[in-house]
């Protein structure tokens, strides 16, 4: 069985080739899985494990059999994000759309058809502000739509996928993806990964801000923005693979309503901003049109360090030494990482050669003074 391990404080990251998913393990546990990925006979481990942790042998035997379904999840190869159409007769272009848009995006315009207002909804307020003239020529066109009940995704009349409603949230995704990639004359072979983060730019170098939803990623990037700093990217977030860097990414900034007093001293667009509600994950925001920085979209960002944050009133501020296994369980299950090897190894390399920190604050002026601190620190 393919894998590849690294070393995250006192446990271990486990990368399963066949199922593109990472677990963290404490080290007995790993000793037994690299026993059973030599196919040694769980007999003979659970031997092993008796002798050597001094267990009983029917606590040993348990402790494998365990670990042994856990491998065996692990190494089950993981459902698809993108179900695609049995052939490509199976799908039918809708006989009119709703809306066309132009966008342009780095330097490539691009053509969008909506085949209804709440597929025009789920996508383009967080392109609006790239919005340009539709007589523009077009470099790529996609196509939106629904079928049979699915969310439907072409590029240039070819198929690229179809998914359920339930998973709005990969449609989407993969719309941003598709963006990505030509924006930058890429594929999907060409990124380590897209996180769920923020990242910010000073001096052609940057920090990616993450945290879970709500803890005030977007936010912290906004007063950021405001007090000098570049944005890079917000909520979605690519890490190239030639260089291991992170690119610049377009999407309007996400302001949830708690924030639009916070930020409206410094954007007062916000206080006329449309407000939008998705009720399938849970949020109701308004959008910032982001000011890259970066003019030259050919190059990266090296990352400087990963911040968990976490906005809590009346705590000032603190900022703190992140251990590598706790940063990582929390990084991975919101992030898109590429399942093929070699750029599994560079995501666990990149990862653990960054120092992270947690950063929980609720005066703004510390804040900032503290993330110009982090740049300085070498």
């Amino acid at each position: 069985m393919d894998y590849l391990e690294r070393s995250a404080e006192q446990r271990k990251i486990i990368w399963f080739k066949v199922s593109n998913r990472y677990s963290l393990v404490e080290l007995p546990a790993y000793e037994v899985i690299t026993r059973l990925m030599r196919s040694v006979p769980h007999g003979e481990i659970s031997k092993w494990c008796s002798e050597y942790y001094t267990l009983p042998p029917a606590e040993a035997r348990r402790f494998v059999d365990e670990i042994a379904d856990s491998v065996a999840q692990q190494a089950t190869p993981a459902a698809t994000d993108i179900a695609f159409a049995e052939n490509e007769n199976s799908i039918s272009f809708p006989p009119d759309f709703y809306s066309q848009r132009f966008y342009k995006a780095g330097n490539i315009v691009i053509a969008v058809d909506y085949q209804c207002e709440d597929l025009e909804y789920m996508i383009h307020p967080k392109f609006a502000h790239l919005e340009i003239a539709t007589n523009a020529s077009r470099d790529y066109h996609f196509s939106v739509f629904m079928q049979k009940q699915d969310f439907v995704l072409s590029i240039d009349e070819q198929m690229i996928g179809r998914w359920k409603r339930d998973d709005s949230h990969y449609f989407t995704g993969k719309f941003s993806m598709e963006l990505l990639n030509r924006m930058y004359a890429k594929t999907d072979a060409d990124w380590i990964g897209v996180f769920h983060a923020s990242a910010i730019s000073r001096n052609d170098r940057c920090i990616m801000f993450l945290g879970i939803s709500g803890s005030g990623k977007s936010t912290i990037a906004a007063i950021l923005v405001a007090a000098g700093f570049g944005l890079v990217a917000d909520d979605f977030v690519p890490l190239g693979a030639a260089s291991v860097e992170v690119f610049s990414f377009p999407a309007a900034v996400s302001v949830k309503k708690k924030a639009v007093d916070v930020l409206s001293s410094q954007f007062p667009q916000l206080l006329d901003a449309k407000e939008y509600t998705y009720p399938g994950v849970g949020k109701t925001v308004r959008y910032l049109a982001p000011h890259i920085t970066n003019g030259n979209i050919e190059n990266g960002f090296p990352c400087k360090a990963l911040v968990y944050v976490n906005y809590q009133p009346d705590s000032g501020l603190v900022v703190e030494k992140m251990p590598g296994d706790e940063a990582f369980m929390q990084l991975v299950p919101d992030s898109w990482l590429s399942p093929l090897e070699a750029n599994a190894s560079q995501f666990l390399d990149w990862f653990l050669a960054l120092p992270c920190y947690r950063l929980t604050y609720s005066d703004n002026e510390k804040m900032v003074v503290a993330v110009h601190e982090l740049f300085d620190h070498e």
